[in-house]
């Protein structure tokens, strides 16, 4: 298997009109191997998904598990050893094994579970050649006031820039910003010249060395790149003056959103006014230089990229895992202490288990200060198993205060059924449609609600939201009758 230098010098001698034979003799390998890596069309990171194989140990896990089982509520000095194991299996149940196999299962299969979760300066610009850089501005999202940091991709030729607001400037914002910029012009710059960005590399030696997910997106996109010299941002001038100029016409007065990834969406159209001015040196419309910008550039690949970065992180007891030293991210409790995959993007962090089933999804963080990133309906299923825990609950706290009181009441029965029925419809709609539905429901009943009713109220809000109008089909007002005692009946 090829390393992704060999890879990228594959696709750059193919670009640059090389035949299959030539490059196979000049880099001494297989015509089939050169023939592969041009054909490629996607080269996004994949998920390490591992396939579980059946063991010959599978039938007694059983009994393995009830045995560490005991030990974790006895002596800790008189514990079971993957030895003592082996012998009880073959004294016991009569099965020989060898002790290596013993020992990888238990380690594998997490089964002993530990008591504490211990360049060059360029003077002229060809056209669709790009020039890279973040500035930072303030924005205000949901109320808070943020100091985020905006990637910039500007063509010296045209003199026209696009830009992307992220919360950091990780390798994963760098591609992703690109991405979409590339995906919005229709095309890919043939060069891209970087400030010495840590976000896709580090500079070793005097040479920099990029990181595996940006050197994935490089290959995939079929660009090349060029690095500045540190502290000689006049390399790029170009880029330089353009992070001001966006700043001063985008970001004043100091916007106000919701939600990042839909302002980026319109900030790429915003971009457009530039086409319009004339350039500053040649004396025609930014453009109609820009057209031969276009028309340089690379086709975009038949698939886009994935710009997620997976990573192997062992949850803790809580089933949270922590990423990049100071942000904590619940899954569910059920996968305390297990091995899991988590997909690190721009806007998300995405837990999954082995198996590739997604157990939580959360807005990543970027801050210094350690964050706790908690979905507290991830709790409730364990609550209902274990519903003397409701009073110190997170989610207590979401719901609202005439629930409190009900749930407050009930018997230990009562309460486990509830919050039984409250996880289910977490699971099916969502906690903010679960929520509405039992904020409107307790403000209408004289009586407490039903948490079946809940559910289904739940799902009509995520489904169709309260305001749909019915598309075809029968009259089913009825059942709003029925089920809602009257809620919907303007409906």
């Amino acid at each position: 298997m090829l390393n992704m230098s060999q890879v990228l010098t594959i696709r750059e001698k193919h670009c640059n009109g090389e035949s299959v034979s030539e490059i196979a003799k000049a880099l001494n390998i297989d015509r089939k191997t050169v023939v592969r890596y041009i054909s490629q069309e996607d080269f996004s990171p994949k998920p390490p998904i591992k396939q579980s194989r059946p063991s010959k140990l599978d039938p007694y896990r059983e009994i393995i598990e009830s045995w560490l089982a005991e030990d974790s509520i006895g002596f800790k000095k008189q514990r079971h050893t993957d030895r003592r194991i082996q012998e009880r299996l073959k004294d016991e149940c009569g099965f020989e094994c060898p002790y290596a196999t013993i020992s990888d299962y238990v380690r594998k299969n997490n089964l002993r579970k530990a008591n504490t979760t211990r360049i060059s300066l360029d003077l002229f610009w060809d056209p669709g050649i790009a020039q890279a850089d973040f500035g930072q501005a303030d924005f205000i999202i949901s109320g808070t006031r943020l100091r985020c940091h905006y990637l910039v991709l500007s063509f010296p030729y045209s003199n026209i820039g696009y830009t992307q607001v992220f919360l950091g400037e990780a390798g994963e914002c760098i591609c992703q910003g690109l991405k979409d910029i590339f995906t919005h012009i229709g095309k890919v710059p043939t060069m891209i010249i970087f400030d010495n960005a840590t976000g896709i590399g580090k500079l070793k030696s005097r040479v920099f060395c990029e990181s595996e997910l940006f050197s994935l997106f490089k290959a995939h996109y079929r660009f090349k790149t060029r690095y500045c010299n540190p502290a000689s941002g006049w390399e790029k001038g170009n880029c330089e003056r353009k992070v001001s100029f966006l700043r001063n016409q985008l970001f004043v007065p100091v916007p106000k959103l919701e939600d990042l990834k839909a302002y980026n969406a319109g900030l790429l159209k915003r971009c457009s006014f530039q086409e319009s001015q004339t350039h500053y040196a040649k004396g025609i419309s930014q453009g109609t230089l820009f057209e031969s910008d276009f028309k340089a550039m690379a086709e975009l690949p038949s698939k886009p990229f994935e710009a997620v970065r997976y990573e192997l992180l062992v949850a803790d007891g809580y089933g949270h895992v922590t990423v990049d030293t100071n942000h904590l991210y619940s899954s569910v409790p059920a996968a305390a202490g297990k091995e899991l995959i988590v997909g690190i993007g721009a806007y998300k962090v995405t837990v999954l288990d082995l198996a590739g089933e997604v157990l939580a999804e959360h807005n990543r963080q970027f801050s210094k200060q350690r964050t706790e990133n908690i979905d507290p309906a991830s709790q409730l299923g364990l609550l209902a198993k274990r519903p003397r825990g409701w009073r110190n609950s997170r989610i207590r706290s979401q719901i609202p205060e005439s629930v409190v009181a009900h749930l407050d009441a009930q018997d230990a029965d009562g309460l486990r059924r509830d919050l039984r029925l409250l996880h289910e419809s977490c699971q099916r709609s969502g906690l903010s449609a679960t929520l509405d539905a039992l904020d409107i429901l307790a403000s209408e009943y004289a009586g407490f609600p039903d948490f079946f009713q809940v559910g289904v109220l739940a799902a009509r809000i995520a489904d169709l939201d309260l305001d749909a109008l019915p598309v075809g089909g029968a009259d089913l007002s009825c059942y709003d009758e029925i089920f809602l005692g009257g809620v919907q009946d303007a409906r």
